[in-house]
């Protein structure tokens, strides 16, 4: 058993770091399952609905990706701005996913407090094994990490660490994205 586990950890460990989310390059794919929201179907929430060929919300225009965690400052700063963009252009195609990086039961339950206190709309997304984080951010990426990703899959601009001035020049490449900059 050791050795199957072992064997698969060394055939995943190439394509993880080929594969990480870059500008231009294809998002990679992932399903999880969500914190909030209405479950539906099979209880997992992918970035294949929003983006793809096989996209089922079609009215999607830009999705924008965050990892975060409980232990972030940062990443609970973020949350109302998150928010407020989401409020402010779901109606013209942005879809926001949070995907949260915490793998204590201590941390998923402030996680709930959080979505609950910043009355978070959007999914945010359990990635207890941090599976989908490395495939995204690799192993030393600061928290949060932003992802803007076209509807084509490919990946519009990278955001990683906070910056005072974010929320500004994240409203800006929001709206770009969804071409209502004036």
């Amino acid at each position: 058993m050791f050795r199957h586990v072992a064997l698969l950890a060394l055939i995943a460990l190439p394509a993880l770091a080929e594969d990480l989310a870059e500008v231009d390059k294809l998002a990679p794919s992932f399903r999880l399952p969500p914190y909030n929201g209405k479950v539906v179907g099979d209880g997992f929430v992918g970035l294949d609905k929003y983006v793809g060929p096989d996209a089922s919300d079609k009215k999607t225009k830009a999705v924008l990706v965050s990892f975060m965690a409980s232990f972030c400052a940062p990443c609970k700063k973020e949350l109302p701005v998150l928010q407020a963009l989401h409020e402010k252009h779901k109606d013209a195609g942005l879809r926001i996913l949070a995907v949260s990086i915490d793998t204590e039961v201590e941390g998923q339950k402030k996680i709930d407090e959080l979505i609950a206190e910043n009355k978070i709309t959007f999914p945010v997304l359990k990635d207890r094994f941090n599976i989908v984080a490395r495939r995204w951010l690799g192993t030393k990426s600061p928290l949060p990490s932003l992802f803007v990703v076209r509807p084509d899959g490919t990946i519009a601009s990278v955001h990683r660490g906070y910056s005072q001035d974010g929320a500004a020049l994240l409203s800006k490449e929001v709206e770009a994205a969804l071409k209502l900059a004036k």
